[in-house]
């Protein structure tokens, strides 16, 4: 490839990092053979996709018919079963080759939502029956909660599993057209079984929803099993490589052993006992996947960012700032783009980081658990439910700055930026929508405040509740001290209080993990890497605090003092300045900070965001292989419509008046 302004630009701001990417992308995805370990498995997958030539239009972008999109799906998911079974890794269990959640494949709740149903919820026959038969590929499986009429309701679900005890088996129903699966992917055209939720009818009596494998396509043909009725829900803003189907089902019979047992029992004679713990164990399948969104979301929000980054130091406009520079200036160095990017960027480490604690304490909750102790499980819920509508909403925001900020050309499709905000827009209500999630978080902090105000001992990540003595006093500190972590965490920590006893935060968990992180590096870890960690912690940090678009940004200067705030003007204009010099010694590592998160051109599907940054090179390459171009160049440049539709216009004759 010849060199071109832009890539010359590219090579220049990747030259001016001062860190070493590779130790950076180490650090984010774990050890340096986990990370080689990936490369080569998105290397072959994207071959047998046969997406790893960038220089060819990607079929996402050619092929956009309702049913191509969900043959590139299964094509997809096929060759990423097909590589984790090969090579025994699990490198695409909750991610595709484009780092969309694992959703967006056909297959994607085989190992996230299928698997643990049964794992949490099977006994250990059942389990050992049907575990391997999953994991192997030879049943496909989704998870069959959501109905047409009830979301996250579980209480509500409508669809009924009556016992017959003639026959030892479960009638399952759709009895309302409200009742109607609905949502669930892979539950179209391409699973074989279902972890169906449904209402235990036992002599009469509900005994409320529990989940029941049944078995939904043959195995022989893929004809939908006698009495279920299935089929795919159509377009959506994203995740269109799958299938998000429906089913009803009729009077459909399966045996009494396929209803997971583990927390709840049926007797061939109809009794019915239960684990008084049931609700919250069945629970964890819920927390699990809610945990794992907001590293997932993270990381998509990366991607956006990276197109945005590479776009911004390429794309040249005007002459800079105050039009001082005798060359077209890289949008980049106008501080506006600047902030914005290197703002978003140093918020997305510490959302990552953050999204650890989430893996954590699952973790530690299922260990826990495995003792019969499940005292951890509120707070586990109030911190998978915080993560997930905090990153899911700055994500989803976060990625349509990033669209706006690459101008026209991110509206494009090939730009890649449209279906990465379609995606990122859809975590505000799969698995718990936002607001009902904060919601509950916030009556969790209320009940520790509660707790915490009549002596009784709280939870350890909030401690904090009780470690301010009062968190209306005014900050002391000045000057350089806002660039020292613990002056940061007690800000946020000041003011999380403040909102629980008015009435919440989230931030403060990123904040504080981000922390954690950098002062836990390993000791091999190169001073350079520290030095622009600790920059980037306190870009997010001290960014969040004077953004104006930072969710309730009054609660960081407020107090209940109306003439005594938390902050003064004078320490905000102080915090702006440091922002401002952290800016600009960000500004040389904003490549090496994206190139960190290790996409390949494949994973991104950008003409924009290519590693190379010969961005209109390949705008152009891409536009010429589009099928309405290539078919109108057949025809000597006339497109098909126009004998239909331009030519009358411009022949036709007006009547004369």
């Amino acid at each position: 490839m010849a060199k071109n302004t832009q890539t010359t630009l590219m090579q220049k701001a990747r030259a001016s990092g001062s860190i070493d990417t590779f130790e950076l992308t180490c650090l984010l995805w774990g050890k340096e053979r986990i990370v080689k370990e990936r490369r080569a498995a998105f290397k072959r997958v994207e071959k047998a996709l046969g997406t790893y030539d960038s220089t060819k239009l990607p079929r996402c972008y050619s092929e956009t018919s309702r049913e191509d999109l969900f043959e590139q799906g299964l094509e997809m998911g096929k060759a990423c079963l097909d590589d984790m079974l090969e090579h025994n890794h699990e490198h695409f269990v909750w991610v595709t080759p484009r780092y969309n959640l694992v959703n967006a494949s056909p297959f994607g709740h085989k190992a996230v939502l299928f698997e643990p149903a049964m794992e949490h919820n099977g006994t250990e026959e059942q389990k050992a029956q049907w575990l391997p038969l999953a994991r192997s590929g030879k049943i496909l499986g989704t998870y069959a909660q959501t109905e047409l009429g009830h979301g996250s309701f579980v209480r509500g679900i409508e669809t009924t599993a009556t016992f017959d005890p003639d026959s030892d088996e479960f009638v399952i129903h759709s009895p309302t057209i409200s009742s109607t699966n609905f949502w669930p992917a892979g539950l179209g055209f391409s699973t074989t079984h279902g972890a169906v939720m449904a209402r235990l009818i036992a002599g009469g009596q509900d005994q409320g929803p529990h989940i029941f494998l049944v078995q939904l396509r043959s195995l022989e043909d893929g004809k939908p099993m006698p009495g279920i009725k299935m089929g795919d829900v159509g377009l959506k803003l994203g995740y269109n490589e799958a299938d998000n189907g429906f089913a009803s089902f009729d009077q459909v019979r399966i045996p009494q052993s396929q209803m997971l047992m583990a927390h709840s029992q049926l007797a061939r004679d109809g009794t019915f006992t239960k684990d008084p713990l049931r609700a919250k164990l069945s629970y964890s399948v819920m927390l699990l996947v809610r945990g794992r969104m907001p590293g997932i979301f993270t990381v998509q929000l990366a991607q956006a960012l990276t197109i945005a980054t590479r776009y911004s130091v390429v794309r040249q406009q005007g002459l800079g700032p105050a039009d001082a520079l005798n060359t077209e200036a890289s949008i980049f160095q106008y501080k506006h783009q600047h902030f914005r990017l290197m703002s978003m960027i140093a918020k997305t480490y510490a959302m990552f980081f953050g999204s650890r604690v989430c893996d954590d304490q699952y973790n530690e909750l299922r260990e826990m658990q495995s003792k019969n102790d499940h005292s951890l499980l509120p707070s586990v819920h109030a911190l998978t439910a915080g993560m997930k509508a905090y990153v899911t909403s700055e994500a989803a925001g976060g990625a349509e700055d990033a669209r706006k900020l690459c101008g026209g050309h991110g509206y494009m499709s090939i730009s890649g930026l449209p279906d990465i905000v379609g995606a990122l827009t859809g975590g505000a209500t799969f698995e718990g929508e936002n607001y009902v999630l904060w919601q509950q978080v916030g009556r969790h902090l209320l009940k520790q405040l509660d707790r915490l105000q009549d002596g009784e001992p709280t939870e350890p990540q909030v401690q904090y509740l009780a470690d301010v003595e009062d968190s209306n006093i005014a900050c002391s500190a000045f000057g350089t001290q806002f660039l020292d972590p613990e002056i940061q965490l007690t800000i946020y920590r000041d003011r999380a209080h403040r909102l629980v006893v008015k009435a919440h935060s989230a931030i403060r968990a990123s904040s504080k993990s981000f922390i954690d992180t950098i002062s836990s590096l390993p000791d091999t870890t190169s001073s350079s890497l520290r030095t622009v960690l600790n920059r980037t912690r306190s870009l997010f940090a001290l960014s969040t605090i004077i953004n104006p678009r930072t969710v309730d940004a009054l609660s960081f200067v407020e107090t209940v003092y109306a003439d005594s705030p938390y902050l003064t003007t004078t320490q905000l204009d102080l915090i702006r300045s440091l922002v401002n010099g952290l800016l600009g010694q960000l500004l040389p590592e904003a490549i090496a900070l994206t190139d960190a998160w290790d996409f390949s051109d494949a994973s991104l599907c950008s003409a924009l965001g290519m590693y190379d940054g010969n961005v209109y090179e390949n705008i152009m390459r891409w536009v010429d292989q589009l099928p309405i171009n290539q078919k109108a160049w057949q025809n000597s440049g006339v497109q098909e419509g126009w004998e239909k539709w331009v030519d009358p216009i411009l022949k036709r004759e007006i009547a004369m008046l």
